[in-house]
């Protein structure tokens, strides 16, 4: 069997820039994020009679169970646009998680798709770099869902703490980021217990509220880099604020917005903001080294840290 593992992905600043209607608009978008060493599986299954012996059926395996006769039957989206790009043949499936990422705001989706990507790749020896198999995530993605961020599949593909910017001329560029400040200090998602669906938010998303994001992403960068840590945070905290600005579906439970309250007033806690579009999923949440977060047990967190490794690929 073929296994793909790949990263999620967290953003710090400039999320809302990385959309397609916001780089067509003002021509650019700019995204601080890193991949946290939490991960997408995907699993291409093979038998004695190789990849395909399950009576010519398409099986796919994740929190649901699918047995179907043709491609286009397959219900989860993700394995469908991949499986009918590539016109695989009847084969099986499985996709896993090391925590729950559907509708997570950390790019599950992206993650899948360049894991299955990746798989193909692999299996069939096609030899597409890192970069082509990013860029056709971010194709079939679109296919799924046409608001979907450029930052999202390059931002899971290519592992570590990196800037990237986009233009109108589908150029990319990658500005890797010292990872000092994961070693001063403690990285947390913490789970809102709110699943949401991006794309009324991404509908809803007012580009001019987002613009002022571009600069936050520059002041974030020159503070990273100069390890002013005080100003990291003062400029994630901001560009929280702004975020916030440009949707009103972003906040729009009374369970969220009394969490960020919570969590704005934790002297414990430097800095946070909801992850990806907003409307539930996960809060980062930084705060001092070694620090006792207290936070509501019916709230789940985990401990991260960043991954520099990206996308890979196993045969067993």
């Amino acid at each position: 069997m073929v296994t793909s593992k790949c990263p999620l992905r967290v953003s710090l600043s400039g999320g809302s820039t990385d959309s397609p209607l916001f780089v067509k608009k003002y021509g650019v978008g700019k995204v601080i994020s890193f991949t946290p060493n939490l991960y997408t599986y995907s699993t291409f299954h093979q038998d004695v009679n190789g990849f395909n012996n399950y009576d010519k059926k398409y099986v796919v395996s994740y929190s649901r169970f699918e047995r179907c006769s043709k491609i286009q039957q397959i219900h989860n989206e993700v394995v469908r646009v991949v499986l009918d790009f590539f016109d695989v043949p009847p084969i099986k499936v499985s996709l896993d998680s090391d925590i729950f990422s559907f509708g997570s705001g950390l790019a599950s989706s992206s993650s899948y798709i360049l894991n299955l990507i990746q798989g193909i790749n692999f299996l069939y020896r096609f030899n597409m770099s890192t970069e082509e198999i990013c860029r056709l995530a971010f194709t079939l993605e679109s296919r799924v869902n046409p608001l979907t961020g450029y930052q999202d599949p390059f931002g899971c593909g290519i592992g570590g703490f990196k800037l990237m910017e986009f233009d109108s001329q589908n150029n990319f560029q990658v500005t890797f980021l010292p990872t000092d400040i994961f070693d001063k200090f403690d990285f947390y998602l913490v789970y809102t217990n709110l699943k949401r669906e991006s794309t009324d938010i991404l509908k809803s998303l007012n580009l001019d509220a987002a613009y002022p994001l571009l600069d936050q992403v520059d002041d974030m960068k020159s503070a990273l880099i100069s390890r002013d840590y005080e100003r990291v945070f003062h400029v994630l905290n901001k560009s929280w604020d702004i975020k916030k600005t440009t949707s009103s579906q972003i906040l729009q439970s009374t369970s969220l917005l009394e969490m960020d309250r919570f969590l704005a007033k934790n002297i414990n806690i430097k800095a946070h903001k909801l992850c990806g579009a907003g409307g539930g999923g996960y809060f980062l949440v930084i705060s001092d080294k070694n620090t006792q977060i207290k936070l509501d047990k019916s709230y789940p967190y985990i401990r991260i840290n960043t991954d520099n490794k990206g996308l890979s690929s196993i045969s067993l």
